[in-house]
């Protein structure tokens, strides 16, 4: 059985009218029944704009700045500005963090998966990484590219949290960004127009995680990576700089794996010292000065040994993957909010003060 065609909403041509509102008739005096006598009152005509579209409003794969910026004004939502050079395993950490979050191994992650807005863009990357077969083949997902359409650039992505806390019914969108390691190079190497309104978010970012190469570090020319590394940190430092607090920073040391024969991770107790690192404590010459820099700043830092892909999916699991994530989750979280907008009660609103005296009653 079909459905009936939808009741357009009603429209009258005298502004004084308030009857589509559910109202008045402005003419009243004239009419006994105004939806069936009033000339000026009638039902909108459906529109071309109005014909019923085959696609979703949303790709479901990024979202565009201005998609994401309709989120932020939501409460509560986070944006964790994820930045690293070319090459660095940006969308590999994103698309493992998804993908143990949708499985339900939240660690101390405080927050359990409930929805996104870009699953179908997550699915695609989840899709690819459980093609690759191990450390012989390369592209464990693809890269995240400039693209030729950089006048609405999508790159976000989108995950819908929950708190492990049952009866807590919050929804946390977290928006994480997913840029091209040439447009964070441009912003930490050079300063022109065309950066800054890229990576213009940068300042409502509640943390970020930067990461850097571990296994470039310590490969020949890693001074490279050791001097982009510690470019990024002070240029994140350079542009929070007014924020109070600062936000938190992560700075992952991706594909520990492929060093783990030459250097072993160390407790997480004792990563906030330098020589604890072992062989990578000397290829940090310029990186670790800027952690110390940003510590005395009063900037929240901290250093975490990541694989986000150490083996197939179906050979293993991430190494260290969902601890930088809980690290910036906890500090944004714990960071004061604007405090509820208290409305004064009239003293002679007798709701209003019965209200109050039960609160006194029952509550003190």
């Amino acid at each position: 059985m079909p459905l009936p065609s939808p009741i357009r909403p009603l429209r009258c041509g005298n502004p004084d009218c308030t009857l589509p509102e559910g109202g008045r008739c402005a003419r009243i005096a004239e009419f006994s029944e105004p939806l069936a006598d009033c000339p000026e009152l009638a039902r909108e005509t459906r529109t071309a704009a109005d014909t019923p579209s085959t696609t979703a409003p949303w790709s479901g794969r990024h979202l565009d700045p201005s998609e994401a910026n309709r989120l932020l004004w939501r409460s509560p939502a986070r944006l964790i500005g994820v930045l690293g050079p070319y090459n660095a395993g940006k969308t590999c950490l994103m698309t493992s963090f998804f993908l143990q979050l949708a499985n339900g191994q939240r660690g101390t992650f405080p927050y359990r998966f409930a929805s996104s807005l870009t699953l179908h863009g997550l699915r695609e990357l989840m899709e690819q990484a459980g093609q690759w077969t191990g450390p012989e083949q390369e592209g464990i997902v693809p890269h995240t590219t400039v693209g030729a359409d950089t006048s609405k650039p999508r790159h976000f992505l989108h995950i819908g949290l929950r708190p492990q806390d049952d009866h807590d019914d919050r929804h946390v969108d977290l928006l994480l960004s997913d840029l091209p390691g040439e447009w964070v190079k441009d912003w930490t190497e050079y300063v022109d127009t065309t950066a800054t309104e890229r990576m213009s978010f940068i300042r409502r970012c509640d943390a970020f995680i930067l990461l850097a190469d571990a296994n470039a570090l310590l490969a020949r020319g890693g001074g490279a990576t050791d001097d982009q590394t510690a470019i990024l940190i002070r240029r994140v430092l350079e542009h929070t700089q007014d924020v109070n607090p600062r936000p938190p920073l992560a700075l992952v040391l991706s594909k520990f794996d492929r060093i783990i024969q030459s250097v072993e991770p160390p407790a997480p107790e004792k990563r906030a010292d330098r020589e604890a690192w072992g062989a990578l404590a000397k290829r940090l010459r310029l990186t670790w000065p800027a952690i110390e820099e940003a510590r005395r700043a009063g900037q929240p830092i901290e250093v975490f040994p990541v694989s986000a892909f150490p083996c197939a999916l179906n050979q293993g699991q991430p190494i260290g993957i969902l601890d930088p994530f809980a690290y910036v989750m906890k500090h944004a979280d714990s960071r004061e909010r604007w405090p509820p907008l208290e409305v004064p009660v009239p003293e002679d609103a007798r709701g209003f003060a019965t209200m109050r005296r039960w609160r006194d009653e029952h509550v003190a």
